[in-house]
């Protein structure tokens, strides 16, 4: 998916982010593993990354205050949330109102069958 994307000359403006979302449907599909982006800090470009349950926000609140990562067992399932950092250069779409080029914290949670 990635070659697709970024190695087909004639389709050269993919977002970076909606070819791993390809790869995220894959892996659901076929392994039962549901990749999510998070917000933590930006803006809600989309509101599918909005977090939509207690794992997801306790995940957004720990990534915001800076810990490694955020994991939960729930059911049969294990959770897991890590950061991604946003540098400088890709704050201009995740950020529209920023008042500094610092660095921020956005999400990608992983859920999958322990069994």
């Amino acid at each position: 998916m990635v070659h697709r994307d970024f190695f087909d000359e004639d389709n050269t403006h993919a977002i970076p982010s909606a070819s791993l979302e390809d790869v995220f449907e894959e892996l659901s599909e076929n392994y039962d593993v549901t990749l999510k982006w998070l917000i933590v800090e930006t803006d809600i470009i989309n509101v599918d990354h909005h977090p939509n349950d207690d794992f997801e926000r306790l995940a957004a609140k720990a990534l915001k205050e800076g810990k490694p990562n955020y994991e939960s067992v729930e059911e049969s399932r294990y959770r897991f949330a890590g950061p991604i950092r946003l540098a400088s250069q890709c704050l201009k779409c995740h950020v529209k109102h920023r008042t500094d080029t610092n660095a921020r914290t956005a999400g990608l949670t992983i859920s999958m069958p322990l069994e």
